[in-house]
């Protein structure tokens, strides 16, 4: 059973603009020959061939499990319409309701949660038991609470200015990472860490 989130992030360590696009972020996903389908959603990226093993990799381990984010990620993807990334459940941390005009067949694969350890301790126990973590805010404070156990950064070379930083709020914070797996891609670096916490 993991924990992991995944997110791509500029030299600068900014994973969105001020306004949460992406930018430059994405580009790699569509710069490559290497066809490569996103399970449970209707998207296929089209990568280089040196980042194609390690995304099908990560999009396996992503299939029927369970998907943690907070509200700011679930509104600016419109609830990527209903169907949650990997097929599987999602888990929203937010302590408002659905949106008005959220329609009640879209309610199914989606559980709103008051607080992150909430989502957590719900979403292990569906789908396959392994959990992807998005959004920075809930990637810090899974880190902050020790809930976090895998890190993966697709590192792109740019810099950003200002934005969304992925490790803005972490505090004193008692995480260590071991590299687990590095692959040089074409205008990406994909970076894999598991997470120790000191005691």
């Amino acid at each position: 059973m993991t924990v992991a989130a995944s997110f791509c992030m500029s030299l600068d360590g900014f994973v969105a603009r001020p306004d949460n696009s992406v930018g430059p972020l994405f580009d790699w996903y569509s710069a490559g020959d290497v066809e490569v389908p996103m399970v449970g959603y209707p998207m296929t990226f089209r990568v280089a061939e040196a980042s194609a093993g390690y995304l099908r990799r990560q999009l396996a381990q992503a299939e029927h499990s369970a998907f943690v984010c907070g509200r700011t990620v679930f509104d600016h993807t419109h609830g990527w319409g209903g169907r949650p990334p990997g097929g599987g459940t999602a888990f929203v941390v937010t302590h408002r309701p659905p949106p008005a005009d959220w329609p009640a067949e879209n309610l199914a694969p989606f559980t709103f949660c008051p607080d992150v350890e909430t989502a957590i301790e719900r979403a292990k126990a569906a789908g396959d038991g392994n959990v992807g973590v998005s959004g920075p805010a809930i990637a810090q404070q899974c880190l902050t609470f020790g809930l976090l156990d895998e890190l993966a950064i697709d590192l792109v070379p740019v810099f950003l200015g200002e934005g969304v930083r992925y490790f803005e709020n972490l505090g004193p914070g008692g995480a260590e990472l071991d590299r687990v797996e590095v692959v040089e891609g074409e205008g990406v670096t994909h970076l894999r860490y598991r997470v120790h916490y000191r005691s």
